[in-house]
Formats: structure tokens, C-alpha cells, sequence
């Protein structure tokens, strides 16, 4: 069961950063859409939207993983200079299951899986945003080196 005071109190904290026209989430808590997340300089947009799954455990165990973003995003790669893919986002969900809707629906709707995982990450929905930032902020970086769950997919 999801921990609908702490969700809420998060979503409030994504309010204040980014505004409220710019947070929506539905009441069923399910998940939390930023429009217009900005995004870190060697990509090929300033700016994306972004919805995190929230899962149905999360406050009481369960952990921040899943998340999309806008599509044809590319990156910097500092080893070759040259806009490439970024690894570890995907055009289509890559697991059995999407807890909301299908993968097929998500892909048919212009969305991209960026993986983001760490059996020991118990962020906040804000936290969780920093670390994707991060992320996408060097994505050629050994990441699997760094966390030890981390699959490598």
C-alpha cells in the first residue's frame, strides 16, 4: 500500500520547485508528470517532460525505478564527440511488466523507459529527479561500477 501522506507531501515539494502548472498527478497517486524538467547541457533538448511510476509499495518498502521520458534524446559522448544514444533508455519498457497501462501503449505513445534503479534507493520523488539528472548528465559514465545492483541493462 502506498504511503499516501508522504506522496503527497512529496508532490507538494515538486510544486514549490518546479509550480504548479507545471506538476500534475492523478488521485490515485500513481504517478507524478513534470512538464518541462530541465535538463543537464551535452543533450540535444534544454528541456523534457518526465512521469515517475510511483509504485503500489512505495513509502512501506517499495522503491523509485521506473520512469519515462520524451523521445530522440541524444547525448554528448565525451570519448568520440558526437551526439549518440544514450545507453540505458529504452524505446519500448524492457521488463515483463508495467504496472501502468502496457509497454506497448507507453512506446505507441511517444514515451521512453530511461532505467534508473538501485535496490537500495529509497529516494523521494525529488531526490529520485537528482539522481536522473545526474545520470543524464554524464550517461557514458561506468554506472555499473558505481552501484552494485546495478544490471547494467
Amino acid at each position: 500500500m502506498r504511503d499516501t501522506a508522504r506522496i503527497n507531501r512529496e508532490i507538494m515539494e515538486l510544486n514549490r520547485e518546479f509550480g504548479n502548472d507545471r506538476v500534475f498527478w492523478p488521485r490515485s497517486l500513481q504517478w507524478a508528470f513534470v512538464k518541462d524538467w530541465p535538463l543537464p547541457r551535452g543533450l540535444t533538448k534544454a528541456a523534457t517532460n518526465v512521469i515517475i511510476i510511483i509504485p503500489e509499495n512505495y513509502g512501506n518498502g517499495g522503491v523509485l525505478r521506473d520512469s519515462f521520458i520524451d523521445p530522440d534524446l541524444k547525448a554528448l559522448n565525451p570519448a568520440t564527440d558526437d551526439y549518440q544514444e544514450i545507453p540505458h533508455y529504452y524505446k519500448i519498457y524492457p521488463y515483463q511488466q508495467l504496472s501502468l497501462g502496457t509497454k506497448e501503449e507507453w512506446a505507441e505513445k511517444r514515451w521512453r523507459y530511461i532505467c534508473l534503479h538501485e535496490q537500495n534507493m529509497h529516494f523521494s520523488i525529488m531526490r529520485y529527479l537528482i539522481h536522473l539528472y545526474k545520470f543524464l548528465a554524464e550517461p557514458f559514465k561506468d554506472w555499473k561500477g558505481l552501484f552494485n545492483s546495478y544490471s547494467g541493462r
